[in-house]
């Protein structure tokens, strides 16, 4: 028996083998990414049907769920706050009335909060604006982890009221620390199929324009000082008749969140 010969044969047969099966892969591999276009594809048909438009939407695929300890308010920070009478209630809400009122208005008599956060709040650059009510003369701020927000959880917001010559006269601080990401990446929900599930519940009518979307986190599991938040999509309306509203859907397991003061402890893994 020739061996060279054999051995040349057995190296053509596998290198055509090869061939074969690395082609299979391309081909089962395109016709998943082309299944996956064309389902995309039916929802932004189902969504223009409805008549239901959206702006450019972000493009994040996975994301971690992250858990933070309840923040005990520090007596060395609380002696670096001037011009404020403190009180702590339950060891971590931070209770402060000040001594004289500061202006939020900037020169286009807009009201701004930065320099109050930067001179009387501890911590103040890690919370984001999420709502101000002129009636109540209050502002609510959420704490964010890694430039995305932690949506109506009690144990990271701060309030801050003002008077009547809006003028800054009250807040109040609840913080968590040391915050992380936990266990593996999810994979998460896309954005459009967020915006779906909430036409398809009848939560978004017909006629309403999704402004934005962007990505933060909800309570999961409330322990006794750990939380566990995990991946939401925000998603903040404008309806045909000039109103606005937000709805939340968990982006792990698409689930539409109505109550977000009530952790989701019926997640899927």
């Amino acid at each position: 028996m020739d061996w060279s010969k054999t051995k040349t044969i057995f190296i053509v047969v596998f290198a055509i083998l090869n061939v074969f099966l690395f082609s299979l892969y391309m081909n089962r591999t395109n016709e998943y990414e082309n299944y996956g276009v064309l389902g995309e594809a039916s929802i932004e048909e189902r969504l223009s049907g409805d008549d239901i438009t959206y702006g450019e939407l972000p493009e994040t695929k996975e994301a971690y769920r992250i858990s933070g300890e309840l923040k005990p308010v520090s007596l060395m920070e609380i002696r670096e706050l001037s011009g404020q009478a403190l009180k702590v209630t339950e060891g971590h809400t931070l209770i402060s009335e000040l001594e004289e009122p500061a202006g939020l208005e900037n020169s286009k008599g807009k009201l701004e909060f930065g320099e109050f956060l930067e001179k009387y709040v501890t911590n103040g650059k890690d919370y984001t604006l999420w709502e101000v009510d002129e009636e109540k003369r209050t502002a609510t701020f959420f704490q964010n982890f890694d430039g995305n927000t932690i949506f109506y959880n009690e144990n990271s917001t701060l309030t801050v009221h003002w008077n009547t010559d809006r003028k800054a006269i009250r807040y109040e601080q609840t913080m968590l620390h040391n915050l992380k990401e936990i266990n593996e990446k999810k994979p998460l929900y896309s954005p459009l199929q967020a915006i779906s599930a909430l036409s398809r519940s009848g939560v978004i009518k017909p006629g309403a324009h999704v402004k934005d979307v962007e990505l933060g986190y909800s309570p999961l599991v409330e322990l006794t000082q750990t939380q566990v938040f995990v991946p939401t999509w925000h998603i903040h309306v404008e309806l045909d008749d000039g109103t606005s509203a937000d709805h939340f859907v968990n982006a792990v397991n698409g689930k539409i969140l109505d109550k977000l003061s009530e952790p989701d402890t019926q997640e899927q893994e």
